[in-house]
């Protein structure tokens, strides 16, 4: 209505919360404001209706400026400060979870329970809201059955007076009932404490929007990642993947322009993998798994769980991309597709920078590594495809339990197997390179040449894009830095020198 409006135009002088709202050029009409040969504008007082004067009148012309004025507030806007709308989605109220019998079971026989590190907090990460309850995702790992209250906080962060009594089960995960209004949501042990701080609460309430997502595990450490990064993205996108979670734990700021520009593109989300407590940086890996299962819960049909040096490939002729062999699965108790790995010596650090088309294209890992070792087991660090919303608690290599389905359906290496490039840096885990020899001998082996060409050309189109600044002179930028208060170019100033040194 237009009673909530700050600025008001049907009316010559109008008084608002003490404020008034006059017209110049004696304006007294929208009308008139429209046909004025000046521009016409506002004067905001507390209590002063004097009409101000400002400008000669040109009869000439209308002034571009008064032609687009409203004479009613959009509707969309006409709303208070204290006020919240709640959406049809959102106007939902549940007294229980659903599956809770499920999860004591669980609980009694320790299922998901790790009791790791030493949080003293709950450590929010995500929520999510789905048609039945609130899913709430958290990095402490040692609050396992502990029970705690979900505290709803509506679009201005005022607590919704109306509490829901909870456990942590499985670990790093509350399941909460639903509250009308609820756009943001904190954990607390008892009523009486103050929670740490709300978190926005993600909608997952509509049919997925992705049929295949891939969660990438936390990036760390001191090896340069752009180029694995993109190869990653690039890759899996050619699979048939629309969307990535990425988890972040610290990357260079040269490797962070990349990530930053597949977010600008909408290809990614950034999940940052930090909270209140001492952690080392490789221990991360289980929070995040946990996170991604339940963020991608009705956001995806099917999401991967895997590293950034790792690639699941199609080894069969009736299969050219993982989707096409999802397209295959039918059956709907497949839940989790298992695939076994193989191992690439990767000798060398991948490089901090992008020089050229000839450096980047030797240095891609599937160009670069290529020694690839015979098949490992299904119970040797394998990794998965899963359906999200069918699992119960999900771990780095499977599920410990399922909601309905068979908890492990084994893929066939003629079908597909996962390519995992291991540095022989062992630079967290002692062990993992004679783990990896231990499935000698090894053989050369290209990926397909099809996926060879496109993935040299997506990445080398990415990181030109990204990385290749196109340059201009120094006299150019001389005017351009001109304008801004008559400040010099460096290049400039270094010419400069060497005029007058040459001079000298």
């Amino acid at each position: 209505m237009l009673s909530r409006c700050t600025l008001l135009l049907s009316l010559p002088s109008i008084i608002l919360s003490s404020i008034s709202v006059t017209f110049s050029q004696n304006v007294k009409t929208i009308e008139e404001v429209k046909n004025s040969t000046s521009e016409v504008v506002h004067y905001i007082n507390l209590n002063d209706k004097v009409v101000k004067k400002v400008g000669k009148s040109k009869k000439e012309a209308t002034s571009l400026y008064n032609s687009h004025f409203n004479e009613k507030e959009d509707s969309l806007f006409d709303f208070k400060s204290s006020e919240c709308q709640i959406e049809d989605w959102n106007n939902v109220y549940t007294d229980s979870i659903p599956n809770q019998e499920r999860h004591k079971e669980w609980a009694e026989e320790n299922l998901g329970i790790r009791k790791y590190l030493y949080h003293n907090s709950f450590a929010l990460l995500g929520a999510f809201v789905y048609t039945d309850q609130i899913i709430v995702t958290l990095t402490a790992e040692n609050q396992f059955n502990n029970t705690v209250y979900c505290r709803y906080y509506d679009c201005r962060r005022r607590e919704i007076p109306d509490q829901f009594e909870s456990v942590v089960n499985p670990e790093s995960t509350v399941f909460c009932a639903r509250r009308p209004g609820a756009k943001y949501i904190s954990i607390s042990k008892n009523l009486e404490e103050v929670p740490e701080y709300s978190i926005p609460i993600v909608p997952r309430i509509q049919k997925p929007p992705h049929y295949f997502t891939v969660c990438m595990a936390t990036l760390y450490g001191d090896e340069p990642k752009f180029l694995q990064i993109v190869d990653f993205i690039e890759y899996y996108k050619l699979q048939g993947a629309t969307f990535f979670h990425i988890y972040l734990r610290n990357v260079t700021d040269y490797d962070r322009v990349l990530l930053d520009d597949y977010v600008r593109t909408g290809d990614i989300e950034i999940i940052k993998m930090h909270d209140h407590h001492w952690r080392d940086d490789f221990m991360w890996h289980n929070a995040q798994i946990n996170d991604c299962h339940h963020r991608n819960k009705y956001f995806s049909k099917w999401t991967s769980v895997i590293d950034v040096d790792e690639r699941m490939e199609m080894r069969s002729d009736s299969y050219k991309t993982i989707t096409s062999f999802l397209d295959s699965v039918t059956d709907p108790n497949i839940v989790n597709l298992h695939f076994k790995v193989q191992w690439i010596i990767k000798t060398d650090n991948t490089p901090a920078r992008y020089e050229n088309e000839k450096q980047l294209i030797e240095e891609m890992v599937f160009h670069k590594y290529q020694n690839l070792s015979q098949v490992g087991s299904f119970w040797n660090q394998p990794k998965c495809i899963i359906r999200p919303e069918k699992i119960g608690i999900m771990t780095i290599h499977a599920p410990l339990a399922t909601y309905s389905g068979m908890r492990r359906s084994l893929v066939n290496e003629s079908i597909g197997v996962v390519r995992h490039y291991r540095n022989v840096q062992q630079r967290v885990f002692a062990g993992a390179l004679d783990r990896m020899m231990i499935h000698a001998p090894f053989s050369i082996s290209p990926i397909a040449q099809w996926i060879d060409n496109l993935l040299t050309e997506t990445i080398l189109k990415r990181v030109k894009w990204v990385y290749d600044v196109v340059d201009v002179t120094c006299d150019q930028k001389q005017r351009i830095y001109q304008i801004h208060g008559g400040l010099n170019a460096s290049c400039w100033l270094e010419q400069q020198h060497e005029k007058n040194n040459l001079a000298a």
